[in-house]
């Protein structure tokens, strides 16, 4: 019997997204996974982080993407609502996107200690089954997750420390 091969399910998003122009960089769990020299370096998430330039415009393409992928697009508070996507860029609220199958697609307009110019100025350009996707250094993901103080962000600093050290890896992502 023959295995079939394990499909990315977010290839699709980042496709959609390079193809609508949307200005984005991978970033959390999901962007140190593309630094991972093999599946036994991965860690496990439950959604998919992407960083999204945080203007008006790129947010409704964002947005427009993904719904035309069956996602449904709502905030910590419920439903999205068209009339208060203003309000959800000005105070950069995180919008979630999740499809009927369980798919999880979070996107941030800011993480914890970097402008997304600062993220997606040197950001890596990893290519998936031939799709480019933009992600973000390996140094600053992890000094990200160092800043956000969050406990499962420390669990991981401190399981993981040997990620921070100079390493091939972090040399290709520094």
């Amino acid at each position: 019997m023959r295995r079939a091969a394990l499909q990315d399910p977010y290839r699709a998003v980042i496709q959609r997204l390079n193809r609508n122009g949307v200005r984005y960089v991978v970033v959390g769990m999901s962007g140190i996974n593309y630094y991972a020299r093999s599946t036994a370096e991965t860690f496990a998430t439950i959604d998919y982080d992407v960083f999204i330039e945080p203007t008006l415009k790129n947010v409704e393409q964002a947005i427009r993407s993904l719904r035309g992928l069956g996602f449904t697009i709502g905030t910590a508070g419920g439903p999205l609502e068209t009339k208060s996507l203003k309000e959800v860029v000005r105070n950069k609220q995180t919008l979630i996107a999740t499809t009927s199958e369980g798919l999880t697609v979070e996107l941030l307009l800011a993480v914890s200690g970097f402008p997304f110019a600062d993220l997606s100025k040197d950001a890596a350009t990893f290519t998936t089954r031939g799709v480019p996707v933009k992600v973000g250094r390996l140094t600053k993901l992890l000094q990200s997750k160092k800043l956000a103080g969050r406990g499962k962000d420390r669990h991981f600093l401190g399981r993981y420390g040997a990620l921070l050290e100079e390493s091939p890896r972090q040399k290709m992502g520094g």
